[in-house]
């Protein structure tokens, strides 16, 4: 009787592959044949040029057996590239797919017969950083392999880097922030020569970290386009707005107060400095009189028939008008509220299984950044999931506000989709500090506006029952008949509401 097993490549330790399948315990051919192959890698082998992995053929009952391997590539065994042993250990010399090939000479009541099999091994390069400017958006010229960009352009760099590593550093003159992506948009503001590095490496398989440095890789002279404010937020530390420019400003000081106006809710408020920020000058602060609250929407404006603003290469700030000012929040939901690391943390898994299909953190889709809380629901279901960690702090005398982002991408039910947003204590249960959200109530269920994210805030119109020092977020989410609903969330705040006193 004849029996073949399929080859196949499992996580077993090459000691394991090696003590059993002794050639004492082969049984004789005629009564048994089996084909068995063990290697300490699973699935696709991958390797670096100049490495050697091991293999083990385990099959019995064979008359003979060969392994292959093309030159330059070889058997260490033996030091050529055909192989008759138990245990193949190859190095391979060239990059490439690289195939390896295992041969069996077999015998049965027919007659000899030969089985084979062949392992494609990727080999890769060792690694050599490199880099490619892949995109500038402004004017620019290259020069001699460097670049000339005008202030405020913004220059793509992506690691081509041979041996295909999979992590990167990268070292940017002026660049404070840890950059650790494939490719890279880096904003000039300031003039001068930038020097550009990376760093590259691989974690599987293993590659040693080369690097590049490239001295003054990006010039930066005066630019032809317009400054222009990319973005208006007030600081943490409160009563300050702080304008974001395209690039780094001259200095400025109270002279120039009277060209701007900050108006809150409507009503223009009091300006007592005008000032370049002290570690970026491309950030022009504009102190207030008062702190704005967070219940409130600010405007900034800006008239160059008053002003001499300028930027650090001398061309004029332009008018501009009404333009809105991010007022800070602290979010005391301060584990993972974006969902950008890739769980649904803080929220503990579902529970009442039946009703989620499936909660995953996909890749695609997102308000903002890359990531987004995704649930599937079954039709005609109610299901339950809630914090399990980083916990909040409340007091019955504050009025809060949970804000956060809702898309309907499938609601078939039409208006049976509904949901209850719960706080309650950490440890327990309560049902007396909650908002229901029904397609009756908020535009952000309704059928119209199914596929596009709508901001949501609640809570603002109530206090917690008691002081908790340890609360949590509850969702309950009732889904519609007709089939599957899809709805996603992204971008949770929860904050204390802050409201003017009334005068």
């Amino acid at each position: 009787m004849k029996i073949l097993k399929n080859i196949s490549l499992g996580v077993m330790a090459l000691v394991i592959a090696l003590t059993s399948c002794q050639k004492d315990e082969v049984v004789p051919y005629g009564d048994f044949q089996d084909i068995a192959i063990f290697s300490p890698y699973a699935n696709q082998i991958t390797v670096e040029i100049n490495q050697q992995i091991s293999i083990a053929d385990g099959s019995k009952g064979f008359l003979d057996r060969k392994w292959t391997v093309p030159f330059p590539s070889y058997f260490i065994n033996n030091d050529d590239s055909v192989l008759k042993e138990e245990t193949a250990f190859v190095k391979f010399m060239e990059v490439g797919e690289i195939p390896l090939k295992i041969e069996w000479e077999f015998e049965d009541s027919t007659g000899i017969y030969m089985e084979d099999s062949t392992f494609l091994v990727t080999v890769l390069d060792t690694i050599t950083t490199d880099i490619a400017v892949t995109g500038i958006e402004g004017n620019y010229t290259e020069e001699n392999g460097r670049y000339i960009v005008e202030a405020g352009s913004i220059v793509t760099m992506t690691d081509t880097s041979s041996g295909s590593p999979d992590t990167y550093e990268w070292l940017i003159d002026g660049q404070e922030e840890t950059l650790e992506t494939k490719t890279v948009d880096i904003q000039y503001k300031k003039l001068g020569k930038f020097s550009v590095g990376l760093v590259s490496s691989r974690v599987e398989p293993y590659g040693r970290a080369d690097t590049l440095i490239i001295p003054d890789y990006i010039e930066v002279i005066p630019s032809t386009l317009p400054v222009v404010m990319t973005g208006a937020e007030e600081s943490s530390n409160g009563g300050t707005l702080q304008l974001q420019f395209s690039r780094e400003m001259d200095a400025i000081d109270a002279s120039q107060i009277p060209a701007f106006t900050v108006k809150v809710d409507g009503a223009a408020a009091t300006i007592n400095a005008v000032q370049l920020n002290k570690n970026d000058a491309s950030i022009v602060e504009i102190v207030l009189a008062n702190d704005i609250y967070n219940s409130q929407s600010a405007v900034v404006s800006y008239d160059a028939t008053v002003g001499t603003v300028q930027s650090s290469d001398f061309v004029k700030l332009e008018t501009f008008t009404d333009q809105d000012v991010k007022v800070y929040i602290e979010n005391l939901l301060t584990i993972n509220p974006d969902f950008e690391d890739g769980t649904i943390s803080p929220f503990a898994s579902p529970w009442n299984q039946k009703g989620f299909a499936n909660v995953n953190v996909l890749s695609s889709g997102a308000q903002s950044g890359t990531k987004v809380l995704n649930i599937v629901m079954d039709e005609g279901t109610n299901a339950q999931m809630g914090m399990d960690q980083g916990f909040i702090s409340l007091s019955k005398d504050k009025t809060y506000a949970f804000e956060y982002w809702v898309k309907v991408k499938s609601n078939p039910g039409g208006n049976g989709l509904q949901m209850t947003w719960r706080v309650m204590p950490s440890d327990g249960w309560a049902d007396n500090y909650k908002e229901w959200m029904g397609v009756c109530c908020t535009n952000a269920l309704k059928p119209e506006n199914e596929g596009v994210w709508q901001k949501v805030q609640i809570l603002t119109n109530k206090q917690p029952p008691a002081d908790w020092p340890s609360a949590k977020l509850h969702l309950q989410i009732i889904s519609g008949a007709g089939g599957q609903t899809e709805v996603e969330f992204d971008n949770f705040k929860f904050y204390e509401y802050e409201v003017p006193a009334a005068e």
